[in-house]
């Protein structure tokens, strides 16, 4: 199932048509790797001649632009994605961030950028909105779901629980994106604070509500995206959920 049309993404993909890319993977966990699934095949669907480029070079054969990740790592939180983008940059190559949310600005001469929810339009005015490109992963699976609820939060500097050891975190768990989808197809409904273990779900068809990380990603994708495509948003855990033991 593919929560969004391939055409809802040629606004991003139409322009590196006819040119060889050069694909700059950030750094991050088992829901950024999900992105990076989704990217690869949209590149494909759309007949764009690509390679994984090392941001510290040598530029791969034929590489005309370069293209980072999408995620929500733009601005400073992640300094290990920030100073990964400077030696992308560093290569002399025009550079497309694919669909991010910002923390805090980075200006810095990216050829285009895209977001993907209007909150992050405050820190990147001149950001061109587009979805995030996991909503248009084309993905099936015949796992039938054998458990009721599952409460998954994250243990990492995003969380919002104060209980950090007490939380089931399923990046932690996860180390393949296949893995994430099908950790997700176990469960009739999904509660969850990782933005992309949300997603996994509805590609599912899953019961999924998405609850609040520390900054506004979460929240603001839901209000862009994910509430039309079935998600619920709660700030917390409801008392029905807490008050029952997760499968």
């Amino acid at each position: 199932m593919r929560l969004l049309p391939k055409e809802a993404f040629a606004e991003v993909f139409e322009p590196l048509v006819g040119k060889r890319i050069g694909f700059v993977i950030s750094l991050g966990n088992v829901g950024d790797d999900l992105i990076d699934m989704a990217t690869m095949q949209l590149l494909g669907e759309y007949g764009i001649s690509w390679t994984i480029q090392d941001p510290e070079g040598p530029i791969e054969e034929g590489v005309e632009e370069l293209i980072f990740s999408g995620g929500g790592n733009m601005g400073h939180w992640y300094q290990n994605n920030w100073d990964l983008r400077g030696k992308a940059l560093d290569l002399g190559l025009p550079m497309t961030i694919l669909p991010q949310t910002f923390n805090s600005p980075e200006d810095r001469p990216y050829k285009r950028v895209y977001v993907r929810e209007q909150v992050s339009l405050q820190f990147c005015p001149h950001g061109i909105l587009a979805p995030d490109l996991a909503l248009g992963l084309d993905y099936s699976s015949n796992i039938v779901p054998r458990k009721k609820l599952g409460i998954f939060r994250r243990r990492d500097s995003e969380r919002t629980s104060r209980f950090r050891w007490f939380l089931r975190d399923p990046a932690k768990i996860c180390q393949t994106p296949e893995e994430y989808l099908q950790l997700a197809a176990r469960y009739e409904q999904i509660v969850t604070d990782r933005l992309h273990f949300s997603i996994c779900g509805l590609i599912q068809g899953r019961d999924v509500t998405l609850l609040p990380n520390t900054y506004h990603k979460n929240e603001a994708m839901y209000e862009m995206w994910l509430k039309d495509l079935g998600c619920h948003f709660q700030q917390t855990p409801s008392r029905r959920y807490r008050s029952r033991r997760a499968a």
